[in-house]
């Protein structure tokens, strides 16, 4: 028990020498930076759609990385305790592939696709030279990390979107897309000279490291794992228009963390009979891409429910607004004012010109209990604050580019026609 009390007091006060260097704190800070602008570009978006200022990209920023730090904290200790060094598992190799992949296919920006390419190639030709079972150990950890992020955060602030629906029609939806910075400690094994320097260590079990660094150790030389501060940033990105955004993200959580015990189970057995090794190597994207599958196919297979066809429903709610204030929720169909049937958006409006004083709302929630409720506000409407879901002949909706290369490769098929 003194072993783990130890352990834990050398971890912290890593974490405390993360805070407090300075090449961490600009590490940090470039990562801080980069989550920033892409709440930033949210908002953005948010605005030139719908004039919606919903969300405040600093204090998005600021709770991610209060997320990103609990997931650290968590990726610390699965990192220590199955003892995954990052000296064996070619990081470097792994963001150069990860970057590359990106320019092919936004999507592509992901640990599973690249550290797979790494490791086939590390099989095959022998170089890089990385232990394979770690690497897809290491990609595992971030895997489970994030599925336990997107359970937890990764439903919150969805964006409204108007897509193109299969059937040609525009639809209501929303983008599910969340980014947090996390601070992390992660092992390195290092060997170092046989000197009796008194070092601050804590002895391990017999059993540990899981994972066996494939390093050679000379005669009076020892193998020791240190504590290294790592920054890294996870991401999720979906949309969804056919279910809430919560009842989205729980589900694509629960399929990825099955992925990741997975894939760090099929880690551990290649740790422990190399000649597996290929089984996670070919499970990381195969199995990541069957997550990604199971999700498409369920947007495809169910009917969109955000829909302006009957009566108003409620997309988005403005902050502040009286919208919000009388407590209309996101899938509210507003069915009558005063009394007076609402059957579409021009009927709204209609309603409320030039105002109304008192209104008294009735609406239907397919998602809550009780469906049907009398809502009322003390005041003066219009403005009213939702972003309606959108009528089937809507004109603009959202268009999706693809990555830069596989732009320049469309841009030159159709030049050689």
């Amino acid at each position: 028990m003194n072993h783990i009390w130890e352990l834990m007091k050398i971890t912290f006060q890593t974490f405390a020498f993360m805070v407090t260097d300075l090449r961490y704190i600009l590490i940090m800070a470039l990562v801080f930076i980069f989550v920033y602008r892409q709440y930033a570009k949210i908002l953005q978006y948010e605005q030139g759609f719908f004039s919606l200022k919903r969300i405040n990209p600093l204090m998005e920023t600021v709770t991610s990385l209060v997320y990103g730090i609990g997931g650290g904290m968590l990726a610390t200790m699965l990192f220590i305790l199955l003892g995954v060094s990052i000296s064996d598992a070619g990081v470097a190799y792994l963001w150069l592939a990860a970057i590359l992949l990106m320019l092919i296919n936004q999507r592509f920006l992901c640990f599973a696709y690249a550290g797979s390419l790494v490791s086939l190639m590390a099989l095959i030709t022998g170089f890089p030279q990385i232990h394979v079972a770690t690497l897809m150990a290491l990609v595992a950890i971030l895997h489970l990390v994030e599925s336990l992020l997107i359970l937890v955060n990764g439903y919150h602030n969805a964006s409204p979107m108007f897509f193109k629906h299969k059937s040609g029609k525009v639809v209501g939806g929303f983008a599910l897309r969340k980014f947090w910075p996390m601070p992390t400690i992660a092992l390195v094994a290092v060997v170092m000279l046989s000197s009796g320097m008194d070092l601050q260590s804590v002895p391990m079990p017999d059993w540990w490291p899981i994972f066996q660094p494939g390093l050679e150790v000379p005669e009076s030389h020892v193998m020791l794992h240190i504590l290294f501060p790592l920054v890294v940033a996870l991401g999720y990105s979906d949309f969804v228009q056919t279910e809430l955004p919560k009842t989205k993200a729980r589900r694509s959580a629960g399929m990825l963390l099955v992925y990741s015990l997975v894939l760090l189970s099929l880690a551990v057995l290649a740790n422990a009979y190399s000649w597996l090794a290929i089984l996670p190597v070919t499970f990381a994207p195969l199995g990541h891409e069957l997550v990604i599958y199971m999700g498409r196919r369920r947007e495809k297979e169910n009917s969109p429910i955000f829909l302006g066809e009957e009566g108003v429903m409620v997309l988005a709610v403005y902050p502040n607004s009286p919208a919000e204030q009388m407590g209309l929720e996101v899938g509210d169909v507003i069915r009558s004012i005063n009394g007076v049937e609402t059957e579409d958006l021009k009927a709204l409006a209609d309603q409320m010109s030039p105002w109304v004083i008192d209104p008294v709302f009735v609406v239907e929630n397919q998602f809550r209990l009780p469906a049907e409720r009398r809502i009322s506000f003390k005041g003066k409407v219009p403005p009213l604050g939702i972003v309606p879901a959108p009528h089937p002949e809507q004109g603009a909706y959202v268009r999706f580019k693809d990555g830069f290369l596989k732009s320049l490769w469309n841009k030159w098929r159709v030049k050689g026609k």
